[in-house]
């Protein structure tokens, strides 16, 4: 029988059905510095996922972080089939189902002026607070700005400045 932990899998990437493959690759790879992992034109299954026929042909990107394994952030452009839009890129505020982008930076002040020179939506400059740490005993003590993408996902980004 299998332990709780021999289930757990490992998160390895989030992806995004988006029409510009290129510029939202483009983006995060300038804002943030991450390579492309992967970069190809593929037919899919209309399974995988659930959006459009069967053998379509897709333009999937797939950058990097820091991790070679896990972190990575990918972007997928049908090529001859347009899915039906489910978000609104002006949006302001967030929803049910609506995805959050938590990204770690270690010069959380360069990657603000970064984002400030794209298209993306500031939300917030970045500021100083505290969460409960893990076990809700103790403080994290971060640095967080955030921002809507030009595509309209939500994006915090902090860095740690400490635990008490």
């Amino acid at each position: 029988m299998a332990t709780k932990s021999s289930l757990a899998g490992i998160l390895r990437r989030t992806s995004f059905v988006v029409k510009d493959a290129e510029k939202i690759a483009d983006f995060y790879s300038h804002v943030f510095g991450w390579e492309r992992f992967y970069d190809n034109d593929t037919p899919v299954d209309a399974r995988f996922p659930p959006c459009a026929p069967d053998a379509a042909l897709a333009k999937l990107i797939i950058l990097k972080a820091k991790d070679p394994d896990i972190g990575m952030l990918g972007f997928m452009e049908y090529l001859g089939f347009e899915p039906k839009i489910s978000t609104n890129k002006d949006k302001d505020t967030l929803g049910i189902g609506d995805p959050i982008l938590v990204i770690e930076a270690s010069d959380i002040d360069a990657v603000y002026e970064k984002v400030k020179s794209t298209e993306a939506r500031l939300v917030t400059e970045p500021i100083k607070w505290t969460v409960k740490d893990y076990k809700g005993t103790g403080l994290i003590h971060l640095c967080t700005f955030s921002f809507f993408d030009p595509i309209g996902t939500y994006v915090e980004v902090n860095t740690r400045l400490g635990q008490s």
